[in-house]
């Protein structure tokens, strides 16, 4: 993990890694349990090792820490999870992009999405990310935002930068959920944020919403290249039937018996430069509703999030005092 200027965040972020692993695998075998297949040794040997990590964090970084209230850092009575039912398939599987340079947690996200029928591949940081992202077609990356070399801010700016790649959509995900991080993200492009650990409901909803829109943004783009092919068809036609024509002998082009032929000829050629024409603005039309299109989901992605919300009620507070004490002045 990149270290911050905020000791406390670090370490809120180290510990809630290994306590997102145990919770996150505990939950796939609670699954694993209720559709009737077998526990998966492999698995519980992950949630050892998490906790493991969890513990020797406690020992070396929390010894003698004094939480609100008074008193040292002890047990927290534990909270009974309620039962969960077995996970759903996803009603649009995609080809989704994990980034994280945790094993567990890539290993944990990949299992969890694999199971709702999405084809997952990996990558363990920013660098990873982009060269995959451009070797092979995705229709989702999922960012960690903490993450060493690069990190996911830079990630999201390099790949929000690249044409070829910034139809891409990119939810993030981090073990902080400060309201700074999740701004930051929205304003640099991204689609989406979510803190861990995950709800799986929600996790599912949201990469459900994204690969929706992806898929729209691709038909839009599958249909204007359509149309830009036909237009350079077209084009060609053209230039080689006026070619053929003027190839003509002067003496064949001005025979009366091929007059008629002639006239047909340049009827046609008219014909086909009208229909250019409007194929032209058809693509032009289009080229502005994919672009339109972009810019509308990237507002309502902004406006819709509940952070944007909380800004909201800030601003509109702050707005409210400045007028008070104006009043209260005059």
């Amino acid at each position: 993990m990149a270290g911050s200027t905020d000791p406390l965040a670090d370490l809120r972020h180290d510990l809630c890694t290994p306590i997102n692993q145990i919770l996150g695998y505990s939950e796939l075998l609670e699954e694993e349990l209720a559709e009737g297949e077998a526990a998966d040794p492999e698995d519980l040997r992950k949630i050892q090792q998490a906790a493991r990590t969890m513990l020797a964090l406690v020992r070396s970084r929390l010894t003698g820490v004094l939480v609100p209230g008074g008193g040292e850092l002890g047990a927290v009575s534990p909270t009974p999870a309620p039962p969960r039912s077995p996970e759903p398939r996803a009603s649009r599987p995609g080809r989704i992009l994990a980034v994280d340079d945790d094993a567990l947690n890539l290993d944990l996200l990949a299992q969890r999405l694999s199971r709702q029928g999405h084809v997952v591949s990996t990558a363990v940081d920013g660098e990873d990310a982009l060269e995959r992202l451009r070797d092979h077609p995705f229709d989702l990356v999922l960012l960690d935002v903490m993450m060493p070399r690069l990190d996911g801010y830079g990630t999201l700016a390099r790949l929000k930068a690249d044409e070829q790649l910034r139809a891409i959509p990119v939810i993030m995900i981090s073990a902080l959920d400060e309201l700074s991080s999740v701004v930051r993200c929205i304003e640099a492009g991204a689609e989406d944020y979510l803190p861990k650990p995950f709800n799986p409901t929600l996790l599912r909803a949201r990469i459900g919403a994204c690969l929706e829109k992806k898929a729209l943004h691709d038909q839009e783009l599958k249909l204007y290249n359509s149309l830009v092919q036909s237009q350079r068809l077209l084009d060609r036609e053209l230039v080689m039937a006026r070619r053929r024509v003027e190839e003509l002998d002067p003496v064949v082009r001005h025979d009366p018996q091929v007059q008629p032929l002639m006239a047909a000829f340049e009827r046609m050629t008219a014909a086909v430069y009208r229909r250019e024409t409007d194929l032209r603005a058809t693509i032009s039309d289009l080229k502005i509703q994919i672009n339109r299109q972009a810019l509308t989901n990237q507002v309502k992605s902004i406006v819709t999030d509940p952070t944007f919300s909380a800004l909201s009620e800030r601003a509109r507070a702050m707005r409210a005092r400045r007028q008070g004490q104006a009043g209260d002045a005059s």
